[in-house]
């Protein structure tokens, strides 16, 4: 599709002349009266300073010592666990680094100033907000650190002692908020809402707006609607959409910020409204790129690639700025990409599109704008495509896909069709002056780690905790490494240092890898052979999640300071010694779940520091969608505990009863003391109820977890949620 001007063909405008005299007088604004880029970035060339490296969001890192020669030598130096686990695990954004700190946020909203060094903490700030789904995370510039601290507010806090210097509150919509990893430049804080609030996506009303704050005060100095229509293109009883969802390139030359917006909704449609006909037309300015003036917010270019998207196809990953090669001459251009499983080339001057390329599993069905009746199964789906940053260096554009379908009517999508264990992965290597791809590496699960250059090497995770590093030239792998977790995460370069979230799984942590880290594990194994293992490093061949420690928590026996029995199993309410023969602690302690099996039934503890209720489900098939759940909790001395299924990805999850099964909880109990609440229950493996996860010995269970101050179904689990896996007995 031609790109569309606001202020006519190109720049050369008379408004478009004033946007840019407007941008050139306002390149000298910071808060310290000094140059537009705040002195953490100008100084930090060989940290890791911004979201992606860079204005240019290349998440290049050629100043660091690491490249094919040496990368074997890397390994983990320090891991700092992560103690904010949601819906979609505990980290799912970038670090920064800036000097001898590393700012981090978990996806309960916690901030931590780490020293990067030792990955000691340095300060926290928690808020433990549990509806965030990210990708959020923290900016740092003029001795501030900028984070959403939930979903509706951007705090600043000082960055050498956390505390809190202002907050501004960007939406009065419950269903709209902040997922967005902020970014700074010319003393302003760049942000945006997208109409999703982690377990309400896409509420009817909900527009994503794009905002400037004063780096100083806070205040909103100007914010542009994603959305061209106030009424929501005719339907605000209906539609949604728009927003950004990562960060902006910035061109500090002219001052121009560049965003990629998210999709319109609702999608595909409603009963009454299907295929999208409750908003007619290309709806503007979802999924599309827009060029906005750094300093006023006026749009100086836009084009949408894909218009009146019916599939969740969002255009949000972080533009790249960089220069092409045409007929002999320099042009400045911007790449962008997302979840339609493409990658754009654009004139950075006017919009015009120069190429497009398809990446990953592609079918044409998703440039549909009227879906047949029935069920088309559509590659990529809501969670396909290119879904985390690409990389640029040299010329080439490395960008990591995402190949998972979904199944979808004019009406509707089939979420159970989403299941991440049958998602793979890609990375691809395009020239960025022709949109040619160069070379492919395929993965056995989805790519959700980012791309990031380092010299001569291009690294890539998967969801499983693989990291890669391949040549960049020829995509020969040179390095592999299994991280602790799964990787949803990317990472930030310093130097020796690479710092990388893996936050999917019961054991989430921010690792450091280093040159001559691989020598320190190798000694320290030694010196530890016959020591405890517990301590060791984790290496490659380290468990992704789920791994079961055989002694539970000191915490757990002694909570109700009841004497412990060797006996057998009781649903009193007390985690015996003896009594359990595995158990996961999650949480960093605060939630243990334990259990013990044979071929006909299975028995269970749940143990979680909290006065409410406490929750588990098995496997689900998106979120909480599918899940088979036991929730429990006691009230005056007396210990209820509920069989339920979870019929949507955030629930509701009724009694089983209430959807035509059975309730097959065989026996229960449970104590409450000391801010802790304990649960037991027994059920069969196979109940024979639909609505119950079949178990078998010897098999691996995902499962989800939930604690809640409070003792009631209505109310969110608002203490803590994750993910984890456990092995039952064989």
């Amino acid at each position: 599709m031609i790109a569309l001007l606001k202020f006519g063909r190109s720049i050369g405008t008379a408004a478009g002349i004033f946007a840019l005299i407007l941008a050139v007088a306002a390149l000298a604004a910071s808060p310290a009266g000094g140059g537009p880029i705040p002195p953490e970035v100008s100084d930090g060339a060989r940290d890791w300073p911004l979201p992606n490296g860079d204005y240019e969001n290349t998440r290049a890192a050629a100043g660091s010592a690491i490249n094919s020669e040496n990368v074997g030598e890397l390994g983990v130096v320090w891991s700092f666990p992560i103690p904010g686990i949601g819906a979609y695990g505990a980290a799912a954004s970038n670090p920064i680094i800036v000097g001898d700190v590393v700012y981090f946020q978990d996806l309960r909203c916690n901030v931590f100033a780490l020293d990067l060094e030792t990955g000691d903490p340095i300060w926290s700030r928690f808020y433990n907000v549990t509806e965030v789904v990210g990708p959020n995370g923290p900016a740092v510039g003029w001795g501030k650190v900028f984070v959403a601290k939930d979903l509706y507010n951007v705090t600043a806090l000082d960055a050498g002692t956390g505390e809190e210097v202002w907050t501004t509150r960007l939406s009065e919509v419950a269903t709209t908020g902040i997922d967005i990893q902020p970014s700074v430049y010319a003393g302003l804080v760049y942000v945006s809402t997208v109409p999703g609030t982690g377990d309400v996506f896409y509420a009817p009303g909900g527009i994503g707006v794009i905002s400037a704050l004063d780096a100083e005060t806070g205040d909103i100095v100007w914010e542009f609607s994603t959305v061209d229509s106030p009424d929501l293109w005719g339907n605000p009883g209906v539609n949604s959409g728009g927003g950004a969802w990562y960060p902006p390139a910035v061109d500090v030359e002219t001052g121009i910020t560049f965003w990629g917006t998210g999709n319109p909704a609702p999608f595909p449609g409603t009963e009454e409204w299907p295929s999208g006909t409750s908003r007619p037309g290309p709806n503007l300015y979802t999924d599309s790129l827009v060029a906005l003036d750094h300093a006023t917010g006026d749009m100086i270019w836009y084009h949408q690639v894909l218009p009146h998207d019916l599939f969740d196809h969002d255009f949000q990953i972080s533009p790249i700025l960089a220069e092409r090669d045409s007929g002999g001459r320099s042009q400045k251009v911007v790449y962008g990409a997302g979840k339609m499983g493409k990658v754009y080339a654009f004139d950075r001057t006017s919009g015009e599109l120069l190429w497009s390329a398809v990446v990953g599993r592609y079918d044409e069905a998703a440039q549909l704008d009227v879906l047949p009746e029935g069920t088309t199964r559509i590659y990529p789906g809501v969670l396909g495509g290119v879904e985390t940053p690409m990389a640029y260096s040299d010329g080439v554009l490395y960008v990591p896909v995402v190949n998972l379908f979904t199944d979808w009517t004019p009406t509707s999508l089939d979420t159970s069709t989403i299941d991440f264990n049958n998602g793979t992965g890609e990375l691809v290597a395009i020239d960025a002056s022709t949109g040619k791809i160069l070379w492919i590496r395929s993965f056995e699960t989805m790519a959700l780690g980012g791309a990031t250059v380092i010299n001569d090497l291009v690294f890539a995770a998967e969801y499983d905790g693989t990291i890669h590093a391949f040549r960049a030239e020829t995509g020969e792998e040179v390095w592999e490494m299994r991280a602790p977790a799964g990787i949803n995460g990317w990472p930030a370069v310093a130097g020796e240092t690479i710092v990388w979230p893996a936050g999917v799984g019961a054991d989430p942590k921010l690792v450091a890898f280093r040159l001559g880290g691989a020598a320190e594990a190798a000694a320290g194994e030694d010196e530890t052979d016959e020591g405890d293992e517990d301590e060791a490093v984790p290496g490659p061949t380290a468990q992704v999640a789920g791994s079961s420690a055989e002694e539970a928590p000191s915490t757990v026996l002694t909570v109700h300071e009841i004497p412990l029995e060797a006996a057998g199993w009781a649903a009193d309410g007390v985690i015996s010694e003896g009594e359990y023969s595995k158990n996961l602690t999650l949480s960093g302690g605060r939630y243990v779940v334990s259990w013990r099996n044979d071929g006909e039934t299975l028995y269970m503890g749940l143990a979680g520091q909290a006065e409410g209720f406490v929750a588990i489900g098995f496997e689900p098939t998106q979120a909480m969608k599918d899940a088979d759940m036991v929730m429990g909790w006691v009230s005056g001395g007396e210990a209820t505990v509920l069989d339920l299924y979870s019929t949507g990805v955030y629930g509701p999850h009724p009694p089983d009863e209430e959807l035509g099964g059975t309730d097959d909880i065989l026996s229960f109990g449970g104590r409450e003391a000391d801010g802790w609440t304990v649960i037991e229950f027994e059920r069969r493996m196979d109940t024979g109820d639909r609505f119950d996860q079949a178990f078998r010995p010897g098999e691996t269970v995902n499962i989800i977890w939930s604690i809640s101050s409070t003792d009631s179904l209505e109310i969110r689990h608002n203490v803590g949620r994750g993910g984890g896996r456990i092995s039952l007995e064989g």
